[in-house]
C-alpha cells in the first residue's frame, strides 16, 4: 500500500475513535453532573480539528500518488481500499468532514449544558433525552466500526436507528411547547441539545451511506426508507433488526 494511504488511513480511524469517545464523554457528563467533562469536551475537539487538516492534506497527496501510480497493480489491504485506492482517499475527505461536524455538534451540546441554565439532576431523569443519546451513541458507534472493521452488518440496521432518534426528537421538540414555566434560556439550551443530537444522527448515517457506496457502488442518499414522512410517535414503533413496524397515529 502507498506510504500516503497508511498515513490517511490512519489518522482517519483515529479520528473516528475519537469522535466515539466524545460521544460517549457527552453521556458521561448527563450521568454524572460533572461539568468537568463538558469543559473536557470543549477542549478536545480541537485535536478533531487538526486531524480534519491533517486528513485533508494527507488524501490530497494520495490522490496525486494514486494518480501517478495509475495502471499498476498493487495489492491494497482491506475490503474497501481494494477496490480503488483513489475512489477511497476521495470518500476519505468526506468521511473527515462528517466527524469535524459530528464533534461540532457534540461541543453545541456541552456548551448548552454549561450554561447551567437546567440543573444536572434534570438531565440524571429526563428518561427521554438520555434514551436519545443513547440512540445518537449506537448510530454513532455503528458508522465507527462500519468504517474501521469494514462490516456490512449495520448498512440496514442504522436506518432503524435514525427513524428512532428522529421521531425521539420530534417528541422532544413537541414537549418543549408545552413548557410553560421554563426561562427562555432553558428552552433555548434544551432545543439546541436536541437539535445537535439529532444532527449527530444524520452524520452517522451520512458516513454508513458513503461506506455503502465504496463497498456496492450504489448511491442510496436521499432515498426514502419506509414512509419516512408518516406522523408518528416514538411510542408506536416496533424496531427489529430485519423490519420497522410503523402504526398511524392519528
Amino acid at each position: 500500500m502507498p506510504s500516503k494511504f497508511n498515513f490517511m488511513i490512519s489518522h482517519l480511524y483515529t479520528m473516528a475513535e475519537a469522535t466515539l469517545e466524545q460521544v460517549i464523554l457527552l453521556s458521561d457528563c448527563f450521568e454524572s453532573g460533572d461539568q468537568k467533562i463538558a469543559r473536557s469536551i470543549v477542549q478536545r475537539d480541537d485535536e478533531l480539528d487538526r486531524l480534519e487538516k491533517e486528513i485533508d492534506n494527507l488524501s490530497q497527496n494520495a490522490i496525486l500518488e494514486a494518480v501517478a501510480s495509475r495502471g499498476i497493480n498493487e495489492p491494497m489491504a482491506g475490503r474497501l481500499m481494494r477496490e480503488d485506492p483513489l475512489v477511497f482517499a476521495l470518500s476519505a475527505i468526506r468521511f473527515s468532514r462528517f466527524f469535524e461536524r459530528m464533534g461540532d455538534q457534540v461541543v453545541n451540546c456541552s456548551r448548552a449544558y454549561l450554561t447551567g441554565s437546567l440543573t444536572t439532576d434534570y438531565y440524571r431523569e429526563d428518561t427521554k433525552l438520555n434514551l436519545l443519546l443513547s440512540r445518537v451513541i449506537t448510530s454513532v458507534g455503528m458508522s465507527v466500526e462500519s468504517l474501521i472493521e469494514q462490516k456490512e452488518k449495520f448498512f440496514g440496521s442504522i436506518h432503524l436507528i435514525e427513524k428512532e432518534i428522529d421521531l425521539l426528537s420530534a417528541e422532544l421538540f413537541d414537549e418543549i411547547c408545552d413548557w410553560r414555566s421554563f426561562t427562555q434560556r432553558q428552552l433555548l439550551d434544551y432545543y439546541r441539545m436536541i437539535l445537535a443530537l439529532e444532527r449527530i444522527g444524520d452524520i452517522s448515517v451520512n458516513i454508513t451511506e458513503e461506506l455503502i457506496r465504496l463497498a456496492t457502488g450504489q448511491d442510496i442518499r436521499h432515498m426514502d426508507f419506509e414512509s419516512r414522512g408518516s406522523v408518528l410517535r416514538y411510542s408506536e414503533i416496533n424496531v427489529s433488526e430485519k423490519s420497522v413496524k410503523l402504526s398511524d397515529s392519528r
